[in-house]
């Protein structure tokens, strides 16, 4: 039995006259053989673990580049008018759609930042940045800097009472000071180098729908057909107002009032009203609409939300305060296994809104290409320092 020698070449086997002669050599050289074996299968497996990560590198890729996709705009008056949200979002409304582009909403670049004056290899390393302002005019840096892929890190030295803003262990600003002063001035100046270099995303709403969902809705009442009159429906002598017209000296098929000819032959009979009673109506009440509304189970939102995270809509969906915390905690559970984004927001955050989980560039490129839903809600501020050829928005 052979094995390999240092230089990785396969050694013959020995014969059986020197494996008789010498039985250390022959279980050493089998020993040899079985490391050698094992290495190999180790090498194959490693090897088929660097070939399933890649491919799981490269899914996660295709997932994070989703072309963004939007539903054509439906009309406010269904908003208004209390429909079944699984009816008015049904599988047709939900087909991927490419919404009419719109202009950009693009507001023209602040002139009240100075130039920072970085160097070019500094300015070349903040290019892929892209501001995320909120609430007003509050920039979330972190956020920011996570998602341009750089490592923004702060430093405060005690002796010399400066406190410094690192990207890629490079400074970029600093301030002295006390440390919480010092940091307000540096995160000041920090800002508005983001702003003179880099494009910024500003969040003006903090939603935008199409129509809110909840959790419970009015009857339907049946439609009305246009010039179909209710038909009159003549009173019987068991009416109350029959009895008094007989008391009063009239008598059935003769006119009402002192002529006996020119007046009117059959009795003013009550229309029907809702939820209100007329003479001559018996049946009012009855015809009166339920006031009880129709209660829709949570697994139909649940169709819903899987309907929504499936055409890749970019408006959210608002569920009102109609829904109790376990419901409201049910579907962020479900919301957040779709990888969506469920967020409370209003009054006392008791309104649930689920949103797209896009990233600041997706909002910017799908702004900057005239998508009505993201420009309802974001708008994109240019850098000071220019805009680039490639992005400019011709009128």
């Amino acid at each position: 039995m052979g094995g390999t020698n240092k230089n990785g070449k396969v050694k013959p086997p020995l014969s059986r006259n020197k494996q008789k002669k010498a039985p250390h050599l022959w279980k050493k050289n089998k020993d040899r053989v079985a490391a050698a074996k094992k290495l190999q299968a180790a090498a194959a497996q490693e090897e088929k673990a660097k070939q399933q990560e890649q491919e799981q590198l490269s899914s996660d890729e295709k997932a994070a580049h989703v072309p963004i996709v939007f539903i054509k705009p439906q009309p406010d008056s269904d908003a208004a008018s209390g429909e079944d949200p699984m009816e008015a979002m049904d599988a047709e409304e939900l087909e991927e759609e490419a919404a009419e582009p719109v202009v950009p909403s693009v507001e023209p670049a602040p002139t009240d930042i100075p130039d920072p004056k970085l160097s070019p290899s500094k300015i070349k390393m903040l290019r892929p940045l892209i501001g995320y302002i909120y609430n007003g005019d509050q920039m979330s840096l972190k956020q920011s800097f996570e998602q341009a892929g750089l490592f923004l890190t702060p430093d405060y030295n005690e002796k010399t009472r400066v406190f410094r803003f690192m990207v890629d262990l490079k400074e970029v600003c600093r301030a002295v000071g006390e440390k919480n002063e010092a940091h307000s001035v540096a995160r000041e100046k920090l800002v508005q180098i983001v702003r003179y270099y880099c494009y910024t995303v500003k969040r003006v709403k903090e939603y935008h729908t199409r129509r809110k969902i909840f959790y419970t809705r009015p009857p339907k009442v049946a439609p009305k057909v246009k010039g179909q009159e209710q038909e009159d429906v003549k009173i019987t002598e068991d009416n109350v107002g029959f009895q008094m017209l007989q008391k009063q000296g009239w008598n059935p098929g003769t006119a009402l009032g002192v002529s006996t000819t020119d007046g009117i032959l059959e009795p003013i009979v009550a229309k029907k009203r809702k939820g209100k009673r007329g003479l001559g109506v018996e049946d009012a009440e009855a015809a009166a609409p339920p006031t009880e509304k129709v209660t829709i189970p949570i697994e139909a939102f649940y169709l819903l939300l899987k309907q929504y995270a499936g055409v890749n809509a970019l408006y959210d969906l608002v569920f009102s305060s109609q829904f109790s915390r376990h419901q409201v905690a049910k579907l962020k559970g479900f919301a957040l296994s779709l990888k969506l984004l469920p967020q409370m927001i209003g009054q006392n955050k008791k309104k649930l809104v689920v949103s797209r989980n896009l990233t600041i560039r997706q909002i910017k490129e799908g702004v900057m290409k005239g998508h009505s839903d993201l420009c309802a809600k974001y708008v994109v501020i240019p850098p000071v320092a220019g805009t680039p050829e490639t992005d400019k928005v011709v009128p």
